[in-house]
């Protein structure tokens, strides 16, 4: 059904088969096999496609990476997105996926600056005094450009959607989504990591990467947020020059953060610069509430004075209180070594199935505890840390949100971001502190009294409701007009299939009284014959044979011989 839904449009289609080729070219064809009854449209050939010879030698993980690269800009962003929940993916595959290359060789300036006039609605001359035809960054989705701007002169980066990409995102998204949905109704085993849900959380946010009016947004709002902040910049967004497809903003000329040698040059203190990343993140997930997702080393630069410049403002993720709460501790659980707390936090926010073994997962959590219990808190690794974790929580399919993941993966770049400057670096020892501070604040008079009024507000309110409810209750039992309405998960299919079976033994009732019949009038030889056998019994044999011919194919094509 899926099939034919996307199969309307002949391009859709066309790329559907495009993709399922390139699955089984590296050797996925075990998957498009077990989903085969859902791509009923698509020929049998290619869902049982040979791997290629030249690919053998590869790990899974790395022929996962090359066939997502292969597949174009959607899957490339997808893979990017799902290396950053370990709580999904096997630590291997998400260490292959972050190696995903989103560079991509850049489109002729002729189109590019079609696309900037048609989106500004000016010609470009009126726009700019002049602008580099050789980009300075090329993405699969997005290139930039180097421009000054017509009357003052400022010096900006000029962001465009490569044309047509939004049509390809889009179109292939829709394709995913199927993928997902056969997946979870053909693999039982996927069932518990809910893929159209992940899926769809993941086009949400890469389709806002598509849209450059809500990354100006989202800009002037870090831009706020880090305002007389002296560790901080962020870049500066022309509002009145930007549209959906066209980003301008102010020209960042520092050094890429990963350009160690650069910053010796420069004089920059490469300890501070760590500490400085490290605080800009801690300062947005626990005060702002709003942090920047995606701090890698090519989206940070250092301007002087050991300023870090963020920059690329696609991929943002929000927490609220309940969210830092949790968070922050679990953090204070790993770093006082404290497993029944976080096994608490866990339970409380049903994060652990009710069939899991929770004196097993709390044994396993305490192990881990013990690996760490004689090494400074300084020393402590926190990547390794929170990756074992993940491993455990993995183990017994404890389900976190996915902006909690997004969270830690933040922490765990800016930690590698960190290292990487100042190897002596780690992200625990500011963490720390900033936990501890945004959890005893939870604990103060006033954050009592305030949930306190909350808390009357709401008896309040339940005490005006329940006479009026409590009525209702009591006069529909009184006049039996009480419902209790009752669902069972997959009724539809196994009334289904109940209506499968029950049309196979009709099909086979009338075929054995067809035979039967038939055999007495031959018997009896009633009617007019043919060579001494009576039409009607020959008829009846006939039609009872191409009955039970078509109810043998249909059993056969079922895979329920």
């Amino acid at each position: 059904m899926q099939i034919l839904k996307i199969g309307r449009q002949y391009k859709n289609l066309a790329r559907l088969l495009k993709i399922i080729s390139i699955i089984g070219k590296y050797g996925f064809s075990a998957f498009l096999n077990r989903i085969s009854s859902g791509l009923g449209a698509v020929p049998t050939r290619l869902l049982s496609m040979r791997q290629e010879r030249s690919l053998v030698h590869l790990t899974a993980p790395e022929r996962v990476r090359l066939a997502v690269e292969e597949l174009g800009p959607a899957f490339i962003k997808m893979g990017q997105l799902l290396s950053l929940r370990p709580d999904i993916i096997p630590p291997d595959y998400a260490k292959e996926l972050e190696k995903l290359q989103d560079r991509t060789n850049p489109v002729p300036f002729g189109e590019i600056r079609g696309v900037i006039e048609e989106e500004l609605g000016q010609p470009i001359g009126e726009i700019f005094e002049a602008i580099d035809e050789e980009p300075v960054a090329s993405g699969s989705i997005a290139q930039v450009h180097r421009a000054f701007l017509k009357g003052g002169g400022e010096r900006v980066a000029v962001k465009v959607l490569k044309p047509k990409t939004r049509a390809v995102v889009e179109s292939d998204l829709a394709i995913i989504a199927i993928f997902a949905r056969l997946a979870a109704h053909y693999i039982p085993e996927l069932r518990a990591y809910n893929p159209t849900q992940v899926v769809n959380e993941f086009s949400e946010m890469l389709l806002n990467q598509l849209n450059f009016l809500r990354e100006a947004r989202t800009i002037d709002r870090f831009r706020r947020f880090f305002e007389g902040v002296s560790y901080a910049h962020v870049p500066r967004v022309y509002r009145d020059h930007t549209s959906n497809g066209v980003l301008i903003m102010e020209f960042i000329d520092g050094i890429k953060v990963s350009d160690l040698a650069a910053l010796e040059r420069a004089g920059l203190d490469r300890k501070q610069i760590a500490e400085n990343g490290a605080k800009v993140v801690l300062k947005e997930i626990f005060e702002f509430g709003f942090f920047h997702a995606d701090p890698h080393p090519g989206n940070i630069f250092v301007l002087p004075g050991n300023v870090v410049a963020p920059v690329d403002f696609g991929i943002t993720g929000y927490v609220d209180d309940e969210g830092i709460e949790i968070i922050g501790t679990i953090l204070l659980g790993l770093l006082d070594r404290d497993v029944d707390r976080i096994i608490r936090t866990l339970k409380r926010h049903d994060f652990i199935r009710d069939d899991v073994d929770v004196r097993r997962l709390k044994i396993d959590l305490l192990d881990l505890v013990e690996m760490t219990k004689d090494i400074p808190l300084s020393k402590i690794d926190f990547t390794s840390s929170i990756q074992a974790v993940f491993e455990v929580t993995r183990k017994y399919k404890v389900r976190f949100p996915g902006e909690y993941l997004i969270i830690f993966n933040t922490l765990f770049e800016i930690d590698g971001v960190g290292r990487a400057l100042y190897p002596e670096f780690n992200v625990t020892a500011f963490a720390g502190p900033y936990v501890r501070r945004w959890i005893a604040g939870r604990y103060t008079r006033g954050r009592y009294w305030k949930s306190a009024r909350f808390l009357i507000d709401d008896l309040n309110y339940l005490l005006k409701l329940l006479p009026n409810e409590l009525g209702a209750i009591i006069k529909s039992v009184r006049f039996g007009k009480l419902k209790i309405p009752i669902y069972h998960e997959n009724l539809d299919r196994a009334m289904t299939e109940l209506d499968r079976i029950g049309n196979r033994l009709s099909f086979s009732i009338i075929i054995a009284a067809l035979l039967l019949s038939s055999s007495l009038i031959v018997q009896a030889k009633i009617g007019p014959s043919i060579r001494g056998y009576p039409v009607l019994g020959l008829l009846g044999f006939f039609t009872a044979s191409v009955m039970g011919f078509w109810l043998l194919i249909g059993i056969i094509k079922s895979g329920r011989l």
